[in-house]
């Protein structure tokens, strides 16, 4: 079927830019909704036909190889919007009395947590095959990958400096070539900021870590660092590392993959400090007119197929049992962190106050 796309804005764009997104999430600890009474198994396998407009801040890689599939699968024409994550929010709270989009495809759990008026209650019917970071969150948030923060560094402008993790980016030889977007408005950014808390504050609870004066000693350095410079999105972020404008950037799993496969010159690096990996959800827009369809791509994307396809034809970690995922490392090969993100949701207007207090006393 013809699919309609629509992005926000209609610019030239270098060809790497093709395959960058804004994108990046945070973990919950999931409910205990009550299950959907939806059949659907493996696949949609009814075609139950209609249309489904889409709103998206995802890799366009990952909706080639999903959307058509999708659509084959159920024979629901599918609209896409595109646009950041931030900027997605606002178009979905502008609208919410007359409801444009069905549902919000990408974007951290955390965020949808934090604006849970703006979804309609659902759990699909693959939730149970979901791995624990895969389950439905809050009762209308369907996980469908895991995307970890990470360090981006480009091998051509480096040179000698070494980057482990967090504490190398204060080295003096980085000032002002570093990449760090704004988590005001990008999910990414956001989880960055999260993992640099949970990562820097040197507590033993982690609740106590998003509070830490050592933690936010450390943003603030990181942002003396960049000079204050906040970049718009996580894609930017992404394409000016890879153009060589910065030597290491502050970034996630997906996109840098993706910047790998392109043959970009970069290097991921996984903090040794502790990465957090947060699940990407999908969530129903209150008011969709398009339940059903909505629904159904809920049920879609955690089902056997689309999770293969997440694992084998794009650069996201899926989160159903049972499927893995080459040429990426393992979790249990990575130090990873937990994140509070009953904490973070709850505290998410508090950590942002904080980190743009100290953004305009440097900028």
């Amino acid at each position: 079927m013809k699919r309609l796309v629509t992005f926000r804005t209609m610019v030239a764009l270098p060809a790497v830019a093709l395959i960058l997104a804004g994108v990046t999430a945070c973990s919950s600890t999931p409910g205990s909704p009550t299950p959907s009474t939806t059949t659907t198994t493996a696949a949609a396998t009814t075609q139950i036909g209609g249309a489904l407009t889409v709103y998206t801040p995802n890799e366009q890689n990952m909706l080639d190889a999903l959307i058509p599939v999708f659509e084959a699968d159920t024979g629901i024409s599918v609209s896409l919007v595109t646009a950041g994550t931030g900027e997605l929010y606002t178009r979905i709270q502008n609208e919410a009395a007359n409801p444009q989009g069905d549902v919000l495809f990408g974007g951290g759990v955390a965020q949808a947590m934090a604006n849970s008026s703006l979804w309609e209650p659902y759990v699909g019917a693959n939730n149970d095959g979901m791995t624990d970071l895969g389950k439905n969150v809050g009762g209308f948030s369907t996980p469908y990958q895991a995307d970890g923060s990470n360090l981006l560094v480009n091998t051509q402008q480096i040179g000698s400096v070494t980057v482990t993790g967090y504490a190398d980016l204060l080295n003096p030889a980085l000032k002002g070539k570093i990449a760090y977007g704004d988590p005001t408005n990008s999910s990414s950014a956001f989880a960055q900021l999260t993992n640099m808390l949970a990562a820097m504050g040197g507590q033993a609870t982690m609740d106590d870590n998003y509070t830490s004066d050592a933690a936010w000693t450390f943003v603030q350095q990181l942002l003396e660092q960049t000079g204050g410079k906040a970049i718009g999105s996580s894609s930017e972020v992404g394409q000016d590392l890879a153009n060589g404008e910065y030597s290491v950037a502050l970034t996630y799993e997906p996109l840098s993959r993706n910047l790998v496969v392109a043959g970009s010159p970069v290097q991921i690096v996984y903090p040794v400090e502790g990465a957090v990996f947060l699940p990407s959800g999908v969530e129903i827009i209150k008011g969709a007119k398009n339940m059903t369809q909505a629904q159904a791509f809920c049920d879609w994307i955690q089902s056997q197929e689309a999770q293969q396809l997440i694992a084998d034809q794009t650069s996201g970690r899926p989160l159903r049992a049972g499927i893995v995922k080459e040429g990426v490392p393992m979790l249990s090969e990575i130090t990873t962190l937990t994140e509070d993100s009953t904490y973070v949701s709850a505290h998410r207007d508090d950590i942002l106050a904080h980190y743009q207090q100290i953004l305009a006393s440097i900028s």
